[in-house]
């Protein structure tokens, strides 16, 4: 039975670089991109999983405006079922109802939802760079407190050495023993995750108690009528913090 399938999109800006189209059993479809026929027997490697397989697109059909993203079908039985498809690249995101955009990539972001500051559908991790001169005195520790974030866990890394995972209360680490005379660089990484990237996006409830086969396909009431995305990023900002060391006798 011959099936079509069309996804819609926008750009606000033309990306550069490296574009591809993730999907599962890509040698299956016949794919149009604007019209123009795309090679599905040529991959570069995968995405997340092994069974999405990268197709490289020319950057070139992207165009301004409206995009269309054509894949056709001859469905037989034995086919393993239609699955979300992923256009990668150097590009940022926007979400507006159920429009989404591709605009200009990002290159800074400010404490907040990295969500609303054009990474919707991200899921790896950013760093947050910061620079700190010196080490403490004597008898003194040095911490890097993170107040809030939104994420899987934190990262410390203090001039490219791990200095500690945040995931838990007290939310601090420790990098006193990290620290070098003059100028130490600092990076807080929010580890991402693949809630906003792979879903659920259409179910009402942001928040499931956990997530399975029944949140993806909401309805009546359960139903959300756009991208129900979640929060990353750091929500508040870092504090240093330096206390007196005690030791007890």
């Amino acid at each position: 039975m011959p099936v079509e399938l069309t996804y819609e999109f926008n750009a606000e800006s033309l990306p550069s670089g490296d574009i591809f189209l993730a999907l599962e059993e890509a040698d299956k479809f016949a794919l149009q991109i604007n019209g123009k026929s795309v090679n599905t027997d040529v991959e570069n490697g995968w995405w997340v999983d092994l069974s999405l397989r990268k197709i490289p697109i020319d950057p070139n059909l992207i165009r301004l405006g409206k995009n269309l993203i054509t894949l056709k079908i001859d469905y037989q039985e034995t086919f393993s079922g239609f699955e979300i498809i992923y256009l990668l690249g150097n590009f940022g995101t926007k979400v507006d109802g159920n429009n989404v955009s591709i605009t200009a990539p990002v290159n800074m972001l400010k404490t907040g939802d990295w969500v609303n500051q054009g990474l919707s559908f991200y899921s790896g991790s950013v760093s947050y760079c910061a620079s700190i001169s010196g080490r403490p005195g004597n008898n003194e520790r040095m911490f890097v407190c993170v107040p809030e974030y939104r994420g899987t866990a934190i990262r410390i890394i203090v001039n490219n050495i791990s200095a500690g995972i945040i995931a838990w209360e007290p939310n601090e680490v420790d990098i006193t023993d990290f620290l070098a005379d003059g100028t130490n660089e600092v990076l807080i990484e929010v580890v991402g995750h693949r809630r906003n990237s792979h879903g659920p996006h259409h179910n009402s409830n942001k928040w499931p108690v956990w997530t399975g086969p029944d949140q993806f396909q909401a309805n009546g009431d359960e139903w959300f009528d756009g991208y129900n995305l979640v929060p990353c990023g750091l929500m508040a900002e870092p504090v240093i913090s330096i206390r007196v060391e005690t030791t007890g006798k």
